[in-house]
């Protein structure tokens, strides 16, 4: 029967790339005072505490985060920055994309949020690379080639410092996926090769009016089984996904462009600002206009 059948998925081989983007590099010393009303990212923040300490709320947990931790906030889950009579804050941060195919790593792997990193030479090793990024990081590194003229120039020492800096920042990935493996609570995570396919469509359609029929259809399936094997494998209906990844898009394109937010809201699938404006509010908890004021920071 056709509904059982798995369709060629032209981008089954991507399952095995890896995807990463810096956002932003830092480190920073924060005063006891320093706060963050709740909010979320649409990237993954890193953490590593040279010193000091500071408590935090990750997905409405409280956790006292110091010297030697590794702390992870997720993509799109809420975090607090709680003022306190802490220790001042000096810690490396990192703002990163970072996916295997259509999935996001952290969470493919649910890694622990908070991690005491012991001092061994993998450690050295992390903390070296992290300085080395840091050093070598400028906004420029987000989109090396500005277009003058109207014309690309893809000079050629740029793009050989890009890939210079992306080997970099792979190394350093590495370095934490090895550090945290340990940790990982699921080793082996195992997903129907049809949802790869489905992500790739959703995030390919996304200003197009999606239906629980368009999803079926495009993997052969009948609506009540697509809305069976969500409930299994992702604990959400497929409608629920959509909304999500509509969300996740939004909140890139408020931190990382100046589009409209009429213009936000078209390329995400809606038809008025006022549908992404009362649709973003109920899932990040504050306006589009907010988000976005509040910029690209932690």
């Amino acid at each position: 029967m056709a509904a059982d059948l798995h369709p060629p998925s032209k981008l089954f081989n991507e399952l095995h790339q890896t995807y990463f983007r810096i956002h932003r590099i830092d480190r920073n010393e924060r005063a006891p005072e320093w706060n963050i009303d709740k909010t979320d990212r649409p990237y993954t923040v890193f953490w590593y505490v040279n010193a000091g300490e500071k408590t935090v709320k990750i997905n409405n947990v409280s956790y006292h985060v110091q010297e030697g931790e590794l702390v992870v906030f997720p993509s799109q889950v809420p975090f607090e920055i709680l003022k306190s009579n802490e220790k001042t804050l000096d810690h490396f941060e990192i703002a990163l994309e970072n996916r295997l195919g259509p999935f996001n790593l952290m969470s493919l792997y649910q890694f622990p949020v908070i991690t005491r990193l012991t001092e061994t030479p993998e450690t050295r090793r992390l903390l070296e690379l992290w300085q080395q990024l840091l050093q070598e990081w400028s906004p420029e590194k987000r989109n090396p080639f500005s277009p003058e003229n109207g014309q690309l120039q893809f000079d050629l020492n740029q793009t050989i410092h890009l890939l210079t800096f992306n080997a970099l920042t792979l190394n350093w990935l590495q370095c934490v996926l090895s550090l945290l493996q340990p940790y990982a609570e699921e080793l082996f995570p195992t997903l129907d090769t049809r949802f790869q396919q489905l992500f790739y469509f959703i995030n390919d359609h996304l200003a197009e009016k999606l239906t629980l029929k368009t999803l079926a259809d495009e993997v052969y399936l009948s609506e009540s089984h697509l809305s069976l094997l969500f409930r299994k494998h992702l604990k959400m209906a497929p409608m629920e996904y959509v909304r999500m990844v509509r969300m996740q898009k939004a909140r890139e394109l408020l931190l990382s462009t100046t589009m409209p937010l009429k213009r936000v809201a078209e390329t995400i699938g809606f038809d008025e600002q006022s549908q992404l404006s009362r649709a973003f509010r109920q899932t990040v908890g504050v306006s589009p206009a907010e988000y976005r004021r509040k910029g690209d920071h932690i």
